[in-house]
């Protein structure tokens, strides 16, 4: 029997009910390589908008907030959070308070139509949205309805990666994985084993939606590098997290846009444009 409509808000519910509190955001220096993802992308945004005067923001598709919690304590409050799966903002609500952060306006709404007034934001952002929707097109054009004129977009995709971009990293971090991998591979793959839909379209395509739209300044761009290689979450806290940490904070750190890399290593990319 089919699981759950893929991508709905019901399968997304499936993943909040398993947690009380948000996993992924942290205040102090991350421990371990969901905190760093989040953390960096995080940093990059509040770097993006650094100096600009943006005051209200909106994340599409929030799940349980965790960029609007960075948001939020670094002092922009002005924030709407918009998704269809409630126990998302469940564990979104506890959190805030957890933290003591001021908490967001929470609306339970499609993000194809959300129902907001139009041009009322000057920042509009979400973590791996775009990526679940066969067509995101429709998502996109409620981003530009949104958005202030000067407002920018900011949306880390995460697609279904060709495999070969993930081996260097393997092959430094851990080689058995490309055998366990590789046989998974053939073992499964004609299997889906998610209930989550991941397309797995480029960035040239998601930079025509945006121009196609009729936003500017687009760039799409491969980024972070950091995969994930190790399913032993020892393994991957002692040495592979560790290593990705020191080299981030040696090079990377404070840079604009610091998880930007080459199409070789990218596993996401990150859309950028303006109205």
């Amino acid at each position: 029997m089919e699981s759950k409509t893929k991508g709905s808000f019901d399968g997304w519910n499936e993943v909040w009910t398993k947690e009380l509190i948000n996993p992924n955001y942290t205040e102090s220096s991350p421990e371990n390589i969901y905190q760093f993802w989040q953390w960096c992308y995080a940093q990059d945004l509040l770097n993006l908008i650094k100096g600009k005067n943006y005051s209200r923001f909106c994340e599409l598709g929030a799940g349980r907030g965790t960029t609007s919690m960075y948001l939020s304590k670094n002092d922009y409050h002005d924030i709407t959070m918009v998704d269809l799966a409630p126990e998302g903002f469940k564990v979104a609500e506890k959190s805030f308070e957890k933290y003591n952060l001021q908490k967001p306006t929470f609306l339970l709404s499609n993000v194809e139509n959300t129902g907001l007034q139009e041009s009322s934001f000057d920042c509009i952002y979400n973590i791996g949205l775009l990526e679940h929707f066969d067509d995101p097109k429709p998502t996109l054009v409620e981003a530009y309805r949104l958005l202030k004129q000067g407002g920018i977009i900011y949306m880390p995709i995460v697609p279904t990666m060709p495999y070969y971009k993930s081996i260097v990293m393997r092959l430094i971090f851990n080689p058995i994985s490309l055998v366990k991998k590789l046989a998974k591979m053939m073992l499964y793959r004609n299997e889906d084993q998610s209930n989550i839909n991941r397309t797995s379209y480029d960035n040239n395509y998601y930079s025509h939606l945006c121009q196609s739209i009729g936003y500017k300044n687009i760039e799409c761009i491969p980024y972070n590098p950091y995969y994930k290689v190790n399913d032993d979450g020892k393994l991957e806290d002692r040495i592979t997290f560790p290593m990705y940490k020191w080299y981030y904070n040696t090079f990377k750190k404070g840079k604009s846009l610091s998880l930007k890399t080459s199409d070789l290593f990218c596993a996401t990319y990150l859309l950028v444009a303006s109205k």
